[in-house]
């Protein structure tokens, strides 16, 4: 596994330097907008590594990357733009989700020294309170923990070093995922108090953990550059909840961030965000509480015939190379992969 990966990271650097996929984007893809995705943008490596946490540095090299070949828009001109088909040259936009306070810390000053706009979606029950998302809780809680290993759910995790514990919490997290909300966060209680950690124990102003505040969020707003959607109330997964809870759930988010941004919010990112993380009843709730465009975490270009409740982004995370994210953000990866599944459906 450790050869194929490394072979796979040599031939995305050959390919990159070629600038193949720059080109193929300005003369076949060039109609077609890239949607990036980031969560938190730390200045401090975690003691136990999360792909959701991506350094500083790498954040700005990406968004150098990124000015240099292409235009980088706000999402609501990138939706105008793609319906009246104006998309002409290499386009990009920048989102993040959950809406961390490193997001106005970190992001923010280079996003506004470099005049890149941006829209972070908010969890907005985490607004100005000293809680924070259930998986940043448990990497707090192995970060902290003297337990060498814990079992959990008929499975034994090994946690003497740090890449085991990020091991554990990747494997833990994609089990709990699977849970109704509720018992998502009654189960990753259990955990945290297995681990010797406070459940409750407030997260401090300089933890990465650390969700935006009323304050941040308004000088971002009156920047110009930053736009706000919604991300749930409790950054639940809609496809666990019940019809009323979903319901809630999205209602309670839109109506949070109209009455902290003073402005209509139209923009929402699916928790999770994958294919099953949403569905029909999803998006018909979403209209009922007047939101125009819906932002998965499923990875593709996106054009006119992409429905405008369903846009693909790219995930970047902090175990992604250079080489990478430069093939993925010019298509290049998923155009790759669309091209193998063509070919595996004909040969079979």
């Amino acid at each position: 596994m450790v050869m194929k990966r490394s072979r796979y990271a040599f031939g995305s650097k050959v390919i990159a330097k070629t600038k193949i996929p720059q080109l193929l984007q300005r003369l076949a893809y060039h109609d077609e907008v890239t949607i990036i995705v980031y969560h938190g943008i730390i200045r401090s490596p975690l003691a136990v590594p999360d792909w959701c946490f991506l350094d500083e540095k790498s954040f700005r090299t990406q968004i150098d990357y990124l000015k240099k070949h292409f235009e980088i828009i706000a999402l609501s001109k990138a939706v105008e733009r793609v319906r009246r088909g104006e998309i002409k040259r290499p386009t990009a936009v920048i989102t993040f989700d959950d809406g961390y306070q490193n997001n106005f810390d970190v992001a923010f000053p280079i996003l506004r020294k470099e005049k890149v706009p941006a829209t972070i979606f908010l969890t907005t029950g985490l607004i100005d309170t000293g809680d924070t998302l259930w998986h940043c809780r448990l990497n707090r809680a192995l970060s902290d923990t003297r337990t060498p290993a814990i079992e959990w759910n008929g499975l034994k995790f090994d946690l003497s070093t740090a890449d085991l514990k990020s091991k554990a919490s990747k494997a833990i997290q994609e089990k709990l995922k699977r849970l109704p909300h509720p018992q998502l966060m009654a189960t990753i209680r259990d955990i945290v108090l297995e681990l010797g950690d406070d459940p409750d124990y407030p997260i401090g102003t300089d933890s990465p953990f650390r969700m935006l505040s009323q304050r941040a969020i308004l000088e971002m707003v009156s920047s110009g550059l930053i736009e706000f959607g919604a991300h749930t109330h409790h950054h639940a997964i809609l496809s666990r909840l019940s019809d009323q809870e979903r319901y809630g759930e999205i209602k309670r988010s839109t109506d949070a961030v109209c009455d902290i941004t003073k402005r209509p919010c139209e923009y929402f990112a699916y928790p999770n965000g994958q294919a099953g993380d949403y569905d029909s009843g999803t998006i018909r709730d979403l209209a009922t509480c007047r939101i125009q465009v819906g932002v998965t975490a499923i990875a593709g270009p996106n054009n006119r015939t992409t429905p405008a409740m369903e846009l693909r982004r790219y995930g970047i995370g902090a175990d992604l190379p250079m080489a990478e994210f430069q093939l993925m953000v010019h298509h290049f990866i998923a155009r790759a992969r669309r091209s193998i599944d063509y070919l595996s459906e004909k040969i079979a």
